[in-house]
């Protein structure tokens, strides 16, 4: 009996081993049913709405595509939490989504500051850093970041384009710069620097500022002898509406130049004088133009999310439909990859050169980059306000 059993058990163990199929492996923040994802962003203070906006977008995207059984069957989770625009949060919350083995990917994220102490925090686990709110050039080296897949056109491209504008068409020639005193102001002062070095000419005059204060009108006192053509701005919102404000009611006539990270519609609304003249990149479609395929989907999605999120910050607009594409184009990376998701094989896939057509919006990735666009337009303003007291574009 004994010799019986010991040649029995092992067969029967066998048999069974054979019988159970082994479980699928699965990547941190996967499961059979769902993926999750996790944002760290600017929800309060200066920024909030912008933060708030790009959230709804991506929340939006996800939605939409929750409604059809999500991704092979798996829906699509984000999980936010607020930084306030502030480093140290940031990094704090890089840390936790670093450990945590219910995240897949981080997305999101919003400021050069904020980017720039969670991205090697995220770099050190393996985690994707995708779709960053900023333009800013140290996050466009691959080597560096091989984690990070930028979806939306780097600063230095937005201030080559802006300065040759002004340069080429509106004949000027002397250039100051207003600048933010932190990463993000410091990071597009060195593209203005060099955008400005490449067609021979110095920046005559600069100023800077903190975010959190309200120092940006003493930087206008520092800039007034020199005498300017054009004043680049490396600011915020609400900064950027105060120092035209203050400038147009010390009676300066000189151009403001700003960057697609500035609410064009939010300046207009806070404006007690004129905003023009004044030139800003934008590096995504109008939103308002209805003709345009990707456009009209952002806002019937945009629209279903709302109904279902009452509460959330779901307004149309240029950040709301920043975080969209985001939500689709990783939504379109899950598509292209066989079996289960991982993280190795979603950054092959993102950074792969082949482009992904978003609704005619291409983003593509040139062979060992990390940049997914080049696209910028100019929107040029008029000296003086439209009768009707509205902001007056005069070219795009």
């Amino acid at each position: 009996m004994p010799s019986r059993l010991g040649g029995t058990i092992p067969l029967l163990l066998l048999l069974c081993a054979e019988a159970v199929p082994a479980a699928e492996p699965t990547a941190p923040g996967v499961t059979k049913d769902r993926i999750a994802f996790a944002q760290s962003g600017c929800f309060t203070g200066a920024c909030g709405t912008t933060g708030l906006r790009y959230r709804a977008g991506i929340r939006a995207a996800f939605h939409e595509r929750n409604l059809g059984g999500g991704v092979r069957g798996r829906i699509l989770r984000l999980t936010s939490r607020d930084d306030a625009y502030d480093p140290e949060t940031a990094t704090a919350n890089a840390a936790r989504f670093a450990a945590d083995r219910d995240v897949f990917a981080v997305v999101g994220g919003l400021g050069t500051p904020t980017a720039l102490r969670m991205a090697p925090i995220l770099r050190r686990a393996g985690v994707p850093f995708v779709g960053v709110l900023t333009g800013a050039s140290f996050l466009r080296d691959r080597a560096r970041f091989p984690n990070v897949v930028n979806l939306r056109t780097g600063y230095a491209e937005e201030t080559r384009k802006l300065v040759a504008h002004m340069y080429g068409r509106l004949g000027a020639r002397r250039f100051g710069v207003i600048y933010q005193d932190d990463a993000f102001g410091y990071s597009v002062l060195a593209n203005y620097r060099d955008a400005l070095k490449a067609l021979g000419l110095p920046i005559l005059a600069k100023a800077s500022y903190s975010w959190h204060s309200h120092t940006i009108h003493g930087t206008l006192f520092v800039l007034e002898k020199a005498d300017l053509d054009v004043v680049l701005m490396a600011a915020t919102t609400s900064n950027v509406a105060s120092a035209i404000d203050a400038a147009r009611s010390f009676g300066h006539n000189f151009v403001f130049g700003m960057l697609s990270i500035v609410d064009l519609d939010r300046i207009a609304g806070r404006l007690e004088r004129r905003f023009g003249p004044a030139v800003a990149t934008r590096v995504l479609p109008d939103v308002r133009d209805a003709s345009n395929a990707l456009v009209k989907r952002f806002r019937s999605a945009l629209a279903a999310f709302r109904a279902a999120a009452p509460e959330a910050e779901a307004t149309a607009d240029a950040s709301s439909l920043e975080g969209y594409i985001l939500g689709r184009f990783v939504i379109a990376v899950l598509e292209r990859m066989p079996g289960a998701p991982d993280r190795e094989a979603f950054l092959e896939t993102a950074l792969a050169s082949g482009p992904f057509l978003i609704d005619g919006w291409e983003i593509g990735f040139a062979d060992g980059g990390n940049a997914g666009s080049d696209y910028v337009r100019l929107v040029e303003f008029a000296a003086a306000m439209a009768e009707d007291g509205t902001r007056k574009a005069v070219s795009q």
